[in-house]
Parts: structure tokens; sequence; C-alpha cells
């Protein structure tokens, strides 16, 4: 074997030492690309991949919006019966409230009118039975 042509072909053929200096100088500094098959490989990988995302036709998950008709605001989005959010927490809801005295008002939560179930839920957090087993030091 031919050193020379030996030398020729490694990775360090264009490289130059800072300690052991050529009377030649340097004559090209890059370092060849040995990883060139590889990245030809991945290019076209991804090519083939964009490809087959460009064929096939995107599919949305989420199922078509609907258009809110029964309110006069009609760029909002749609919250229930055709209406959007204002308008149906204001005209939207019909069911009347049957656990409490005020059965003529709307219905709020867990049967109750708004002002009920405010006033159980206070008292429900303000009035918690005392467990003794929290107390012991």
């Amino acid at each position: 074997m031919n050193k020379k042509s030996d030398y020729e072909a490694t990775v360090f053929s264009g490289m130059y030492s800072l300690i052991f200096k050529s009377s030649k100088g340097t004559s090209n500094l890059q370092l060849p690309n040995i990883f060139m098959e590889e990245v030809s490989e991945v290019k076209e990988a991804e090519s083939q991949k964009e490809d087959k995302k460009n064929s096939k036709k995107k599919r949305s998950r989420k199922s078509p919006k609907m258009k809110v008709t029964a309110c006069p605001h009609y760029n909002n989005r749609h919250y229930a019966k055709n209406m959007c959010n204002s308008c149906y927490h204001k005209s939207g809801r019909d069911k009347k409230a049957w656990t409490c005295p005020h059965q003529d008002r709307s219905l709020y939560a867990k049967g109750m009118c708004q002002l009920c179930y405010l006033r159980s839920y206070h008292r429900a957090r303000i009035c918690k039975p005392i467990n003794t087993e929290d107390l012991a030091i």
C-alpha cells in the first residue's frame, strides 16, 4: 500500500497540526462529510412521509360546529339550544325549581333556585360537623 494514498483517504487529510507545522501549509480546512449516506437516507424518508401526508385528506376529529340561530349573536360560539352562552343563561333555561319554596323561579342547581342553593351551600360550609379525631393532639 502506498502511504500517501492511505493518508489522503483518512478523515484527518484536511487538518493540520499547530504543534507540528508542515512546510506546505494548509490546503483544506474542511472535514469530509462521513455521514453523507445517512443524511440522504433521512431526507428520502422525510420526503416520503410528506408525500403520504399530502396525499391523504386531512380529517377533522371534531364534530361540525353548530351555528347560533336562536339568538341575535350569530358571531358568537354555540353553547346550547342554538344560543350563545349569555343568551342561553338568560332565556334558554326553562326548568323550574322543585325542591325549594320558590317554584316559580328557574332552576339553578340541585332542584333549587339560585338564592336557596347559595344559602344551603354556605350553611354547609360554615356549619361543618366537628370531628374529634381532627382535634386530637
